[in-house]
Order: structure tokens, then sequence, then C-alpha cells
């Protein structure tokens, strides 16, 4: 969505062109912004590439594969479900102010022919570099020069940028087949480049860009000259309720406060029974789905996600000394071990993932306070082309009708309306204690008033007894 490179082909057949849903997230507080990216698209192309403009150079990292995923999930929860009836039915389940442009861009005059490289850096299966450029033709000498694709037909949107003196991130990699690349049981090396004419279709290595703006500011201007539909998701965690100036306010789909994202984040997914109740639920099984309730595999990621941006924002805020964290150089470290033994796949990006979660998990405690302060605001719609072209994203503040804002109008794992469902849903984090409070079909007050009745009957008769005694007796 950000910057992506244009149609770019060998040969006959069709050009790159985007598939699928493109989803952006985006962070923004104490003047540190980040988005994170995974682009998906398809058609015959020997390289894939990436260009995209910042007001200040940006920290780069890879993040994981399913990130999206996952922030749909603390957006929406997905049940546990539980189908009591006699037949079973196999049922699908999933585990500031804005501104056109930063106000701090500075007028920046430069020859030409000046180029200067401000990093460069190998993240994942990415070569990344990031550039300072006098002028689109410099750009692109460079960028051709160094085997980069630079995209034809944006030189004037290049040069504005220029003169603003926003730098550029120039990205490059070999996408090959997934059976070429994925590692297998004895395997001793992996393919990761695609033979010429070959096709691609799906979404490449996520990742993320971190930089210092004075204002709120999505540059999305060059994805406008890609093919394909303009359709956008983006996850936006700011302060305040938010809407992207210039697209339709009811292309706002969700708005979440802090505090209900901390409580999805942190509580047990949601249990959904079929059939029955908590009470029908036999003793055995109870542990089993107390773990499946964990939401660590289905939105660990998103939790890290956040806690990362709002700490680094809050350091640099202190200190202005650096974008990145500890444990994210730690990563990138690691990614650059294994992309030199080749070492590439979902096994070997798990291991990263689980280090990452360790080493960040400290975090969310200590950021959990400024998360509540913030507000996730969902935008989905197909967004216009000629306002992408002209300007970048910026932001206004605005708070969505309470009426519409829950999943059964919008449900951020469907991208659309949840259907409507059978069965009893339990949000408690606790259903079995519950069941020790509650004795049906009689409440435990209805049963103490019983015992209290009873007692009194049983005194009745002795009572009675004792008075004949005594008159007998006289």
């Amino acid at each position: 969505p950000c910057g992506m490179v244009p149609p770019i082909y060998t040969g006959p057949g069709s050009p790159i062109a985007r598939t699928g849903l493109q989803q952006t997230y985006v962070f923004f507080d104490e003047g540190v912004e980040s988005f994170v990216i995974r682009p998906a698209f398809t058609g015959k192309v020997d390289n894939f590439g990436m260009l995209i403009p910042f007001p200040t150079p940006p920290a780069i990292r890879k993040v994981p594969d399913n990130v999206f995923l996952q922030i749909k999930n603390a957006i929406d929860p997905p049940e546990v479900v539980v189908d009591l009836r006699p037949v079973p039915v196999f049922a699908a389940r999933g585990g500031g102010s804005g501104g056109a442009v930063a106000e701090s861009a500075k007028l920046v005059e430069k020859p030409e022919d000046r180029l200067e490289v401000l990093n460069e850096e190998a993240v994942g299966m990415y070569e990344v570099a990031v550039l300072s450029a006098g002028s689109a033709k410099a750009l692109k000498k460079w960028m051709d020069e160094n085997k980069f694709q630079y995209p034809t037909g944006m030189d004037k949107v290049t040069n504005e940028y220029v003169k603003l003196g926003w730098c550029f991130v120039a990205v490059k990699t070999k996408v090959s087949q997934k059976s070429s690349a994925e590692p297998k049981p004895g395997q001793r090396q992996v393919n990761p480049g695609m033979p010429a004419g070959a096709s691609f279709d799906g979404a490449v290595q996520g990742l993320g860009f971190r930089f210092q703006t004075k204002d709120l500011v999505v540059p999305m201007r060059l994805s406008a000259f890609n093919e394909g539909e303009m359709r956008n998701v983006v996850y936006l965690l700011t302060r305040g309720a938010k809407k992207i100036r210039s697209i339709p306010e009811e292309y706002v789909v969700r708005q979440l406060g802090g505090r209900e994202l901390i409580k999805n984040l942190n509580g047990p997914l949601p249990l959904r029974i079929i059939g029955g109740t908590a009470k029908d639920i036999p003793e055995s099984r109870r542990k089993a789905i107390d773990l499946q309730r964990d939401p660590t595999g289905s939105n660990g990621v998103a939790k890290s996600l956040f806690a990362s941006d709002l700490y680094a924002s809050k350091m640099f805020a202190r200190d202005r000394d650096t974008l990145s964290l500890a444990h994210e150089q730690h990563e990138k470290e690691l990614l650059k071990v294994g992309e030199h033994f080749g070492l590439r796949g979902p096994d070997y990006d798990s291991l990263l993932e689980s280090k990452s979660n360790d080493q960040s998990k400290h975090l969310f405690d200590d950021i959990s306070g400024e998360l509540a302060k913030m507000t996730l605001t969902v935008v989905d719609g197909d967004f216009p082309r000629e306002v992408v072209a002209n300007e970048n994203l910026s932001f206004d503040g605005f708070r969505m009708a309470r009426a519409r804002n829950s999943a059964k109008f919008y449900d951020a794992k469907l991208h659309g309306p949840a259907p409507e469902k059978t069965g009893n849903r339990i949000s408690a984090a606790d259903p079995w204690r519950q069941l020790e409070k509650t004795v049906d079909p009689i409440s435990r007050p209805a049963i103490a008033a019983i015992g209290v009745l009873g007692f009194a009957f049983l005194l009745l008769p002795l009572s009675s007894l004792r008075r004949t005694k005594i008159k007998d007796n006289g």
C-alpha cells in the first residue's frame, strides 16, 4: 500500500499487480510514528521491490507474517467453541492533530545529481537502502546501478518529496515459488531465486518502519500508480479517535478505546458453548479449555507490537537517542545469521518470534497505562485513487456512531458483518468458579431460606412434646 513499486515485468505476460486486501498498521505518539506493511502481489516478475518516502530516516525491522491476523484478533478475539450436541458439527474457529505534511520538514537545496546513502542493511529476505536524493533523476541513477527497481512514471511525485527534504527507503528482494523457498526435512539448501518469467502470487515478508515526525502522516501517494483495486484497511493506534482526511467518514468501521484493547489482549478468549451450558462440560475437559482460552497464541504478536511502539516513543521523547529497541536490534542480528546460512521458513520465523516475544513481554506491563489512553481506529474502503495520488494521508479527530461500533456491523476478522451464532457466549475469566456459586434450578439464597424454614419445622414437634410432658407431670 505505501509506495509499492508499480508494474515491473520482463518479457511477455502480466506485470506485477496488487492482490488481496492491502493492510497497513499505523502508530503515532510523542512525535514518533510507526507503520507496518505486508504487500501482496501477483504477476510474472523477476524482482520485487518497494520505494517508500519518509520525512526522516526510519528504523526498519522485520515483522511476523501473521501480524495483521493478530491485530484483528485483538479487536475481535476469536471464540473457543465447545459443541455438546450429540451429532458433532465441525465449525471453523480461530484460534495529535494531523497535517498534510510534517511541519518539521524543511526545504533542502541540493545539486540535482547528489545522492547520499544514509543506511544499508539486510532485513530478513530484503536488501534495504535509505537514500537522500537531490532529484528523481539522481535517485533513479543510483537505483539502476545497484539493481533496485525504480518506479517509472513517478518523477513528478518523487521530486515533490525531494523538495520537502524527505528521504526514500528502497527495498529489493528475490522472490521464489513457495516450494523452492520453504525448507524441508533433509534439505541442505533452499533456492531463494525465481526463474525468469515465473509467476508469483501472494504476500511477501512484512516490514515495520519507525520514524520521527511532528505530525501524523502516511505517505501513500506512490501506491496510486499500482494497478488493481484501491481497497485499503488501515489500523490506526493514536491518542484520540481519528478519521482519514478526504476519505469518506463511513470508511471508519471500528474504534476501540485503550482499556477495551487491554482487556482483549490480556483476558481469556471468549467461550461459546453449543448444545448445553458450562455445567454440562465434564470436569476432564475444563483444563484443556482453559489452555485454549490463553490469548497469547491469538494476539501475542499484536500485544508485542503495541507495547514496542509505545515504549519506543517514550524512550525517544526522553533521550532522542534511537528509534530501535534492544530486542528489535537483537532480532535483526539473528536474521542476518539466518540469511547467511539460508535459514528461512515458518519454523525459523517461529523461533525468532518466540525469542522476540520473550524479550518484549515485560514492556507491556510497563506501558499498559499509556495504552489505556490510546484508541485503535479501523478504516476500510476503496480509497479514491485521485486523493491517494495527490496528497499524503492526514487525519482529523472523529468519533464514529456508537450504535454501529460493534462486530455485528463489522467483524475485523471477516472485514464485514459478523453472522448470527447459536449457543451461549461466556466472557467470564473462570466460568467453572461461577458454577460453584450457582445451583440449578434453585439459587443459594432460596436454599438458605428453605433451610431456615426446615429447622423451624423441626423445632415445632419438639416444643409440643416438651409441653405435653410438663402437663402430664403436673
